[in-house]
């Protein structure tokens, strides 16, 4: 064990071309140059998987960059979507690993200053890999494919150059957290949106609370029963497009049937 001080990119980068098998990054923040230079030191045959926070606000203010997720999914990457997540890991080949508080990003690698360990004591290294592929299996977790990408640059183009998304408000007594939520024109969204994800989309925003349950979704079953008499597995429905909207970034699953809104 040694401990990890910024910077440190040259000593990521020769860990992962070190990486015989995988690779395993949980990191909330991407840029496209570290994506992009990551996968160039990467062996062809040594897997990649990176779990981050594919949130609409973290998106819009470039702290997750499409381009880089784009460009590992192309390059035969995993890209998990995992809300909540804060912690910083890096593993190789279940061999080796660093814990930091450095992200995936020129911040993160070169210029901020960012603290954390390197570990190579088996026992320890296992348990971290055993914690990364338990939280693949978390039940909020999420897949982010191509097509995601593509909705979420269409809905992105839809802001106007000239308006200005006001900053997150913070506030020592706010129940649910602001700094994550973005407030876009009215339609932006439901005008990007199609089918089924627009109807439930349309139930979620007339729902007054910014953190909901699937009961409270599911309260709009008896209505859409009328509007489509024929479709039989609305509520089965339901729950597919919640998937698919946590898979654009626009709301968050907190487990347990609730739900967080993601924009205002």
């Amino acid at each position: 064990m040694k401990i990890i001080k910024s910077p440190w990119k040259n000593e990521l980068m020769q860990m992962v071309s070190d990486a015989k098998e995988s690779i395993k990054i949980t990191s909330p923040f991407v840029k496209e140059n570290i994506c992009a230079e990551l996968l160039q030191h990467k062996k062809s045959n040594s897997s990649l998987e990176l779990i981050t926070s594919f949130k609409l606000m973290n998106i819009y203010n470039g702290s997750v960059d499409l381009n880089g997720l784009e460009h590992i999914i192309k390059s035969k990457g995993v890209v998990k979507n995992f809300s909540r997540l804060h912690a910083k890991i890096y593993l190789f080949d279940d061999k080796k690993a660093v814990v930091t508080s450095g992200n995936l990003t020129n911040g993160g690698l070169l210029q901020n200053y960012e603290y954390g360990f390197y570990i190579d004591e088996p026992s320890i290294v296992s348990e971290i890999s055993n914690d990364f592929n338990q939280l693949l299996r978390d039940e909020t977790m999420g897949q982010i494919e191509l097509n995601h990408i593509k909705e979420v640059r269409s809905l992105l183009k839809k802001i106007p150059k000239s308006e200005q998304i006001p900053l997150p408000t913070y506030s020592v007594d706010a129940t649910v957290e602001k700094n994550d939520v973005i407030t876009l024109p009215e339609g932006i969204i439901s005008s990007t949106l199609k089918g089924w994800k627009l109807i439930v989309f349309n139930c979620i925003q007339s729902i007054p609370k910014d953190v909901f349950t699937l009961n409270d979704v599911n309260a709009f079953v008896p209505q859409l029963q009328k509007d489509y008499p024929n479709n039989n597995t609305i509520p089965a429905k339901i729950r597919q497009q919640l998937q698919l909207l946590r898979d654009l970034g626009l709301i968050e699953f907190l487990g347990n049937g609730n739900y967080k809104k993601l924009w205002q």
